[in-house]
């Protein structure tokens, strides 16, 4: 039970950050309204062709939900922490305002 809930929290956390309905998900990552619902609701036990493309689509790891742990950050990703930890929480609210902003503008490309 413990992959099925965080796939479907992981899955419905990234669809909504993306402001995306379950339809539009389903749409986009070519899998049916019914996967999107039955992940989200802890009900599936999707087979690897039908998940792939929807974690593909959303970029999320499968290694992270089936192995229930988040690798260690990149350079890059340390170096943005490094960054951020001298900031103030309403600076943080900014930064991750704008990278969200940006993140959706590539996105669309």
């Amino acid at each position: 039970m413990m992959v099925k809930k965080l796939l479907g929290d992981t899955v419905k956390e990234e669809r909504l950050r993306r402001k995306l309905s379950q339809i539009t998900l389903a749409e986009k990552a070519q899998v049916s309204l019914r996967t999107i619902s039955d992940i989200e609701t802890y009900r599936a036990n999707p087979q690897l062709d039908t998940l792939v493309p929807l974690i593909k689509y959303l970029n999320i790891s499968l290694d992270a939900i089936i192995f229930s742990e988040e690798s260690p950050p990149d350079h890059t990703m340390r170096q943005i922490m490094g960054e951020l930890d001298q900031c103030s929480g309403k600076e943080k609210l900014v930064a991750l305002s704008i990278l969200r902003g940006y993140l959706s503008a590539i996105q669309k490309q």
